[in-house]
């Protein structure tokens, strides 16, 4: 899957004008990926996906966003998705990611959404009815199947974890119960279609949902075991670090053809220049090798059928964490030492500042997950139930 990945760059590239300009991904681009298998890779065996290990799908999601970021993102969400569909009683599952094909091609069923607890359901005949509107619906335009975070009343009363919080209930809907709000307009990941997404008044059949933190998984391997937030944090995470590597490509072509203003030189004969690629190039590294690890670790515990403890998923998230703050600063050790060739529309350096940016900003990855990573060793209090 990787090496289609990197074979699909070429094509991806000649998409991203009209991705930034449309502010979505073109549908002619997705649905050839997802012919390709490289949405199915989360995707259960059972449902006739390819469940690749832990660490093989993040490749992919990183080498995706090394030709484009948004795609990349897509990918991600495509593929996190996937992994929380584990939870779906078996029909559900297959209903509604059952993969079909022939000759080699993929009919891959994409789904999307948002688990932020934005929506309020009650219990009903037959089901649960929703109402509620979500931001950030990535792939939203794509998506067969979009779901969301929903707090649900039974009788008069929020139905509640043990701990006493309202369960978060992560509805499926279908995409004809959904409207999409044309309200994306960003500086970076422009061709996401991050949009807000709507249903009002929607019943979700019985069991077409998932309860975080409490649903059980229905499917008993590897991928499947491996922590589901650890996995959505790492790939998450992907993204930064195929932006990153991107840059440090893109900023070498750069500086042996550039001559500054005043100088005889390239500016890739500058030691300064030198001084700050080195750095800029050693922190991609260190990034990609931290996470890496991490994933692996974990890979080969569940592989192994080891219990994950909550030590191994803080290590998960700091890493996730950690890796993506090492990218964005990357990044902006080169943008920086390319000068004002940056600023210009045709360089892709202030198109990788901008993605890498937007990407930072997403909790899985964000500086609070650093400090809820720290608190969970540093106090007995700490809240750990996304770790």
């Amino acid at each position: 899957m990787l090496d289609i990945a990197a074979n699909q760059r070429s094509y991806i590239e000649t998409c991203s004008v009209t991705a930034e300009k449309d502010c979505r991904l073109p549908v002619e681009l997705i649905r050839r990926l997802a012919g390709e298998g490289l949405f199915a890779v989360t995707i259960g065996e059972r449902y006739g996906g390819l469940e690749l290990p832990a660490l093989d799908s993040i490749k992919v999601l990183e080498q995706l966003a090394y030709a484009d970021a948004s795609v990349g993102w897509c990918g991600m969400i495509f593929c996190t998705t996937a992994h929380l569909g584990s939870f779906l009683p078996e029909a559900w599952g297959e209903k509604i990611f059952g993969v079909t094909g022939q000759a080699g091609t993929y009919d891959c069923p994409l789904a999307v959404g948002a688990a932020a607890p934005m929506g309020r359901g009650q219990v009903v005949d037959g089901g649960i009815r929703v109402s509620g509107r979500w931001p950030w619906g990535s792939g939203s335009h794509h998506a067969n199947w979009i779901c969301g975070g929903t707090v649900v009343e039974e009788k008069g009363e929020l139905i509640r974890n043990p701990g006493g919080d309202p369960t978060v209930h992560v509805m499926f809907f279908e995409k004809s119960q959904v409207t999409l709000h044309d309200n994306w307009n960003p500086s970076g990941l422009r061709g996401t279609g991050s949009v807000d997404f709507e249903v009002k008044d929607q019943l979700v059949p019985e069991g077409r949902w998932t309860m975080l933190g409490t649903s059980r998984r229905q499917i008993d391997s590897p991928l499947f075991r491996f922590p589901f937030f650890g996995y959505f944090a790492a790939a998450v995470a992907a993204i930064p670090l195929g932006i990153a590597r991107r840059a440090v490509d893109d900023f070498d072509a750069l500086a042996r053809g550039k001559i500054p203003s005043a100088k005889q030189n390239t500016l890739s004969k500058s030691s300064i220049t030198q001084l700050e690629f080195g750095r800029a190039e050693s922190l991609v590294e260190a990034a990609h090798t931290y996470l890496y690890c991490k994933v692996d670790e974990v890979w080969k515990m569940v592989s192994n059928g080891e219990k994950i403890s909550l030590e191994e998923k803080r290590q998960l998230r700091l890493a996730a964490a950690q890796s993506t703050i090492m990218c964005a600063d990357a990044v902006d050790l080169l943008y920086k030492a390319a000068g004002g060739t940056a600023l210009q529309g045709d360089c892709s350096l202030q198109k990788h500042f901008r993605d890498i940016h937007a990407a930072t900003q997403h909790r899985m990855v964000s500086p609070e997950l650093l400090r809820l990573s720290a608190a969970a060793r540093l106090t007995d209090d700490a809240t750990v139930a996304q770790l």
